[in-house]
């Protein structure tokens, strides 16, 4: 695992070769609450309120502050289930109306659905999480969320192919981004794309053309070093332009109009 240090360097670096509007998200599970960071913030003790998730994500990128939540501090039942800060089990009150609330339309398929695909970690697998922006966390994170956009994103998929010589293969849901973009890095070790839900854009500010891209915390300089290593061959994220074509075909007019005025006429263009 890499140092803290390290892990601060990762995220300027990951904002420098990615000109990133917001910063990186470091993200720690906690196993009790003495584990949380001196400095850190919480949202009901602190602030006097509660936070989806996604809301926390957004503070932590935007503007840049260190949060910490417990179950106390939540104020949405997915990260509560999906993280195991509740008990919550097949055969209990509001299972069944919980389990079809995800958007499935046939009730037995979203009950499927829900046991065979929808993340989850073991009930007490944590105690909370911890969050701060990567370039300046004192902690060395499980996982990181970036939040990008789609050329941003080409970028660190350039990065996974180029170390790994395999393409990101995720799972594409329209809800939940929240538990999509973390449980299953937690739980596989790999690389994963989320599109923002609903929740992210009505009440997480996210913008309509932004994704999350999520890397395991020990994955880190296998990332920054591919990107590095593209950046120098010149197919970085900044290092990509548009190209104008100069002396570009143009209507016949032109050329005539320009014939008229003494200057270079062109090709004319095919329409």
């Amino acid at each position: 695992m890499p140092t803290v240090k390290e892990c601060n360097e990762y995220g300027r670096k990951l904002e420098e070769l990615l000109l990133l509007r917001y910063a990186p998200i470091a993200m720690k599970l906690l196993a009790r609450e003495e584990q949380i960071p001196e400095g850190a913030v919480r949202p009901k003790k602190d602030l006097g309120v509660h936070m989806a998730l996604c809301q926390a994500f957004a503070m932590v990128r935007r503007q840049r502050v260190c949060l910490a939540l417990l179950k106390e501090d939540h104020w949405c039942v997915w990260p509560l289930i999906s993280f195991g800060l509740v008990e919550f089990r097949e055969g209990e009150d509001y299972y069944d109306k919980v389990v079809t609330a995800n958007f499935v339309e046939d009730p037995e398929k979203a009950k499927e659905f829900f046991a065979k695909s929808y993340p989850r970690l073991g009930y007490g697998s944590c105690a909370g999480m911890v969050m701060a922006p990567l370039a300046t966390a004192g902690f060395v994170p499980d996982l990181v969320l970036v939040y990008l956009r789609p050329a941003q994103l080409r970028s660190m998929l350039m990065s996974v192919k180029y170390k790994t010589g395999e393409l990101l293969e995720c799972k594409l849901d329209s809800v939940d981004s929240c538990v999509h973009s973390t449980i299953p890095v937690i739980k596989s070790g790999k690389y994963n794309v989320t599109v923002p839900d609903p929740g992210e854009y009505e009440r997480g500010l996210t913008d309509e053309d932004e994704m999350i891209f999520s890397a395991p915390g020990n994955r880190l300089a296998e990332l920054v070093e591919g990107l590095t290593l593209l950046a120098k061959r010149g197919f970085g994220y900044r290092q990509l332009f548009m190209e104008m074509n100069a002396d570009f075909p143009r209507p016949l007019f032109y050329n005539n109009l320009f014939k008229m005025w003494g200057l270079d006429e062109g090709e004319i263009w095919k329409r």
